[in-house]
């Protein structure tokens, strides 16, 4: 779940984003809950107190504007920060406050989309070093994602394999799961496996031999797809 600020002195932009943010969220399967602030005084007490793991930030803003805010935030470990503004010309100005994105309020629908998977991959990685949220007949499960060696579709149900052992069965869509797990190094090899890079051992012709020697069935449609992002993996490892 993306705990999410909107910090903007008009309300009716507040209004606006939000409906824009929950609808993309909607269609790329992201949870989010969105708070609205229509001061930088405001938004900064609450993220005081409960910090945020993203602010879309209006730039020009009376009393604080967005890029004293921005500097405030940074000096503390907290939120993603994407400046929101009509503004383009202050796109180089904002530069050294480290925003994650920078969006124009013109074309909001059309640099939406791209910004909002960036976060949600950005923050995932993130919770990474935590935990990965799974539901179960007996309730929700947090498994760390490195500990994750595949995940198997079969019916509704999903049979996740962790390292030594484990296969907890879930519930859940394979596809979500692929998304949500897409800024991690995890690969689609067949329709029903999804394969944590880590633990390969060696790509045969049509199958995926994972170090403890399970073997997993390789379509033959992702090979290319899969030998490509492992020896991108290995690189990136060395």
């Amino acid at each position: 779940m993306i705990r999410a600020a909107i910090c903007d002195d008009e309300k009716d932009m507040i209004d606006h984003m939000r409906e824009h943010i929950m609808n993309e969220c909607k269609k790329q399967n992201i949870e989010i809950v969105i708070d609205g602030f229509v001061s930088g005084e405001a938004f900064l007490k609450a993220h005081k107190k409960n910090a945020f793991d993203v602010v879309f930030l209006d730039i020009d803003m009376p009393e604080i504007n967005g890029f004293d805010i921005a500097e405030s935030i940074n000096d503390r470990e907290g939120a993603l920060i994407v400046f929101v503004t009509t503004h383009d010309e202050l796109v180089y100005s904002s530069i050294k406050f480290r925003p994650f994105r920078f969006i124009r309020k013109p074309y909001l629908e059309s640099e939406l989309p791209e910004s909002l998977a960036a976060v949600n991959t950005e923050i995932s990685k993130r919770n990474a070093g935590r935990k990965f949220p799974l539901r179960t007949k007996t309730g929700e499960i947090f498994l760390d994602v490195g500990n994750i060696e595949y995940i198997e579709i079969y019916g509704h149900w999903l049979r996740v394999a962790v390292f030594k052992d484990e296969f907890p069965e879930c519930y859940g869509s394979l596809s979500t799961l692929e998304k949500q797990l897409a800024g991690f190094d995890f690969v689609r090899v067949h329709k029903s496996y999804l394969v944590n890079l880590k633990y390969i051992y060696a790509i045969e012709k049509t199958q995926i031999v994972l170090d403890d020697k399970t073997t997993i069935p390789l379509s033959r449609y992702k090979a290319a797809e899969v030998k490509a992002k492992f020896k991108s993996y290995l690189r990136s490892a060395l």
